[in-house]
Formats: structure tokens, sequence, C-alpha cells
């Protein structure tokens, strides 16, 4: 610059670093708050997907539930008939005691009874039945009643005698009732919900992830 003095020639180039290093400033303090505010959104979105996605899994879960034990106690009144359905076929419909155990401790049953009509009853159990602590009506197939009928086997910590009762799975005309232990079928209830809880954390943990790489790429 031919006509400007020497003093005034460094201040212009100094005045023109100054610029360039501010913007170098502003471009990393911009690119750190943008960095800040990802991982912000980030963890906030992280938690709320894992929350909600097992929430959802919780409604799904009650009357999953529910239905399983419906089903199990289904299955077992099925396989009383066909036990009991052996005392026609056996003369003075009665059977030895070593095939009327082998019988029940295939349902498993302490005790099976199957009433074909008014006048026709086919009975299968031990001399000495345990108590019954609580009766189960598969009659009954309100969606409420239900889940709090499997809420209430799951927080069970004794194994309760239940004596249940409906129609037959394989004659809506004939009914069965049977006594039978609840904890085999607690067990199977617990086994069913370690496998949907599992599922639950494994679809929250990768959906979270997949928000978390959305942002990131939409917003880097």
């Amino acid at each position: 610059m031919a006509g400007l003095p020497q003093t005034e020639v460094r201040r212009t180039a100094g005045a023109g670093d100054d610029a360039r290093r501010a913007g170098r400033d502003g471009s990393v303090e911009d690119c750190s708050v943008r960095l800040q505010l990802l991982h912000s959104l980030s963890a906030r979105l992280l938690v709320l997907t894992v929350f909600f996605v097992m929430l959802a899994e919780l409604f799904i879960y009650a009357p999953s539930i529910a239905r399983f034990r419906a089903a199990y106690l289904t299955d077992r009144l099925a396989d009383a008939h066909t036990a009991a359905l052996v005392l026609q076929a056996a003369p003075a419909r009665a059977v030895d005691p070593e095939l009327e155990t082998r019988l029940l401790s295939h349902i498993p049953a302490h005790g099976v009874e199957l009433m074909l009509g008014p006048h026709v009853t086919l009975m299968l159990g031990e001399s000495m039945p345990p108590k019954v602590d609580l009766t189960v009506d598969m009659g009954r197939t309100a969606f409420f009643p239900l889940i709090w009928d499997a809420v209430g086997t799951l927080v069970q910590n004794r194994n309760r005698v239940l004596h249940v009762t409906g129609p037959s799975p394989n004659d809506p005309d004939v009914t069965v009732d049977l006594t039978m232990d609840e904890w085999p079928m607690r067990r199977a209830m617990l086994h069913y919900s370690g496998r949907i809880l599992t599922l639950s954390v494994f679809l929250s943990v990768l959906t979270a992830m997949l928000v978390f790489l959305t942002l990131r790429w939409l917003m880097v």
C-alpha cells in the first residue's frame, strides 16, 4: 500500500488477523454449542425412547401374560378330559392305582372329575386330596379379571392348590374339574416373562440407538 505510512499498514494487517482469529473462534464456539446441544438432546431422547418403549411393552405384556395363564389352564382341562376318558374303556370304569398315578402325573393334577351329563361322572384322584386354596372358573373370560388373576399368580411366594373348573376344550358339553398345584404354572409364567423382558430391553436399546444415530446425522 504505497500511499499509507508503515504504521498504518501494520495496523491494517493486524486488524485482518484479528478478524480471521475471531472467525475461527466463532466457528469453534458454534461447533461446540452444536455438539453440546446434540449430546443434551441425544441423552434425553435415549432416556425417553427407552422409557416409552418399555411402557408400550408393559401394556402389551399384561394381556399377553393373562392369555398365557388362561391357555395353560385350558390345556390342563384338555389333558384332564383325555386322561379321564380312559375310565370309559376300563372294566367297571376303574383303573389300577399305578395307571391312575401315571395319568394324574401326565396332567399334572391331584384329582380329576369329568361330568359327561347329569348322571355320568368319571373320577380320577388321590384318596386324600389337598385343601383347595383358590377356585378358578375358566368360564369367566372378562379382560381385567384375567389380568388380575395372572398378576396374583406371579406375586405368590407359595404353592397354592387350585380347583380349576370349566368346559372341556375337546367337548364344550363336558365339564371338567381338576385339582392342581399352582407352582408349575407360575414357573412357566416366569420363564415366559423373562423372554418378554429380554425382547423388550433389546427393542428399547435398538430403538434408542437408531434415534441417536439419526439425530447425530441430522445435526452434525
